[in-house]
């Protein structure tokens, strides 16, 4: 007897909702399947039904959220937006599950396949002229930059709204940290 679609997402959903408090307490190469089917609510065998391990479990997360993030991205960049705007727009996707995956008990390997993801996406937008020697690094720093300020923002109980991380993040990539301390001082 086959399964009914909408009980099938149902039940990997609550695999899904039972995994993010557990990634809040531990690392993930920490997290037990038993100990993650007992939040669920199902057996051992149910999970395998679905996962072959928490980090099948993991990349189904992370897929979910790398889709949802490329699509807004898509979807910004279809809209014309500036490059500040696209930070508001990224920082208003990116909920707590994203958060939890590039922070302390994440996948050190998240913020890489978000690079991968969203950098070609964006590089025709950063403001920074390909033609310059070595672009790709100025991208990589930026990309890195960003992340950093992402983490530390998130850390810091994102004390600054979701427009001023924006500004400083553009005004970052666009003059240089520079022009932002002789600008605050």
């Amino acid at each position: 007897m086959k399964k009914m679609p909408e009980i099938t997402e149902k039940t990997r959903q609550k695999f899904v909702d039972a995994f993010w408090p557990l990634v809040k307490e531990k690392p993930i190469a920490k997290i037990a399947v038993s100990e993650l089917t007992r939040r669920a609510g199902y057996n051992r065998g149910t999970f395998y039904e679905y996962f072959l391990d928490i980090y099948d479990l993991l990349a189904y997360v992370e897929n979910k959220l790398l889709e949802k993030l490329k699509q807004t991205v898509l979807q910004a960049l279809s809209d014309n937006c500036s490059v500040a705007e696209i930070f508001q727009i990224i920082f208003a996707a990116m909920n707590e599950e994203i958060y939890l995956l590039i922070g302390p008990n994440g996948d050190p390997g998240f913020h890489g396949k978000i690079k991968s993801e969203l950098l070609p996406l964006m590089e025709k937008n950063f403001p920074i002229p390909k033609n310059v020697p070595n672009f790709d690094y100025f991208v990589c720093f930026a990309n890195s930059a960003m992340f950093g300020l992402l983490q530390h923002w998130n850390e810091k109980g994102k004390d600054l709204s979701p427009e001023e991380m924006s500004t400083m993040m553009h005004e970052l990539i666009s003059h240089g940290l520079p022009s932002q301390i002789i600008h605050k001082a």
